[in-house]
């Protein structure tokens, strides 16, 4: 009974994530890495479930949460990020790397983590969906303004959002046409939380060596990385606390802000200009992982109090 409670834990699964991702990931992450979109549909889909497709309507509601999303998660999360890359990379590779971050769309694990930290999934999902529709516009004209070429294909990003947004969100609709969303509900949490594993294990599998390689590069991007990721997502934590956001609104506000899509920027910077461009991406998973472990932290103290 003390193991199914331990494994049911999402800190302890988190943590066991990056512990054997950096341990033994390096092995098996080249196998678990077909995975990965696999498990980000899927636990995708169940936040979806919950969420009748009506609720999305009238297409006014959508306005605040995707203009937030786009304002917190493209221009500011890029403004901080590119600032300081341009003054602490000389690197033209590593400072594709950190474009193609600082325009990837968000992560897809916001939804569940706004669900973890107690805030509205709903306008969670409304972001991240809206976000990912202007990233296929966003994401290819900013390359080509700070990149000076072809930047991203399309196609990819149009794949990316297929499989992680359009599949799920049309198998979700069906699992609540046919009235078994409350049975796939019951299994919410483990479904979240062993998706969620999958994604880390294998992020901190493959770029595990970063890590060894050559510790003053590994400093300067990781100083950019923990001052956009860390730094943005505690200040946001503090400004939402002191303008007495609510707790529905201010979870969102603040994975909006930090959260990025590192998996697909890491992958395609790698597909694109090669394994130097995709080690910002790596780092950024860590920082993003640690930052999201810290949330999760928080949000299980605040849980307890609330019980008690």
């Amino acid at each position: 009974m003390f193991l199914i409670k331990v494994f049911k834990n999402r800190n302890f699964i988190f943590a066991l994530a990056f512990i054997l991702g950096l341990s033994i990931g390096g092995y098996i992450g080249s196998w678990t890495k077909h995975l990965t979109l696999p498990a980000l549909a899927v636990l995708m889909t169940v936040s979806m479930t919950e969420i009748p497709i009506k609720s999305f309507l009238p297409l006014k509601n959508a306005i605040k949460p995707v203009l937030l999303s786009i304002l917190l998660n493209y221009f500011i999360f890029a403004l901080v990020m590119l600032t300081m890359a341009w003054f602490l990379i000389p690197e033209r590779e590593l400072w594709i790397g950190f474009v193609i971050i600082a325009f990837a769309p968000p992560g897809v694990a916001i939804p569940p983590f706004a669900r973890i930290m107690g805030g509205d999934v709903k306008f969670s999902l409304i972001g991240v969906i809206g976000s990912y529709i202007a990233a296929l516009i966003i994401m290819p004209a900013a390359g080509l303004a700070l990149v000076g070429q072809s930047f991203i294909q399309p196609l990819r990003l149009i794949t990316v959002f297929t499989t992680l947004i359009i599949i799920p969100l049309i198998l979700s609709q069906i699992f609540i046409k046919i009235k078994i969303d409350r049975h796939i509900l019951k299994f919410r949490g483990p479904v979240v939380n062993w998706g969620l594993f999958v994604v880390i294990f294998t992020i901190i599998g493959l770029n595990r060596s970063v890590f060894f390689d050559n510790p003053e590069m590994l400093g300067r991007i990781s100083l950019i990385c923990f001052v956009t990721i860390t730094g943005l997502g505690l200040l946001y934590e503090f400004i939402t606390k002191k303008l007495k956001i609510s707790r529905s609104l201010s979870g969102p506000i603040i994975l909006f802000g930090t959260t990025k899509n590192t998996g697909f920027a890491a992958a395609t910077a790698l597909a694109l200009y090669g394994e130097m461009a995709s080690i910002p991406g790596a780092i950024a998973s860590v920082f993003i992982i640690l930052f999201l472990l810290y949330l999760s932290f928080k949000a299980k103290k605040k849980s307890y109090k609330i019980q008690e």
